[in-house]
């Protein structure tokens, strides 16, 4: 990630360094990770992924902010009970006698 360095003032010791965030739209986020744009946009509308509004009413457009996005999925795990839910195949069935 790219850093910029902003100097407030002419004293040296106020330099601050800041990252530049790197934000991108639905369709452009759903094709660097190869997933559908309705899952990121999802993952931005419920507050998984750091993401603005840019604009109001229905032509709003949508800016995710990528890191988030890696990091999200980065972190993701499957907790044990959803493993035992996507298990496929055949299954015993318990019975009481």
């Amino acid at each position: 990630m790219s850093k910029i360095i902003i100097n407030r003032s002419k004293n040296l010791d106020n330099i601050i360094d800041s990252s530049i965030v790197r934000m991108e739209g639905v369709k452009e986020a759903a094709g660097l990770f190869g997933l559908p744009k309705n899952l990121i946009r999802n993952l931005a509308l419920d507050g998984k992924v750091k993401a603005v509004r840019i604009g109001n009413g229905k032509n709003a457009k949508i800016l995710i902010n990528i890191q988030s996005l890696n990091d999200y999925f980065n972190n993701a795990v499957i907790n044990h009970e959803e493993q035992e839910v996507l298990v496929s195949g055949i299954q015993p069935i318990s019975v009481e006698i």
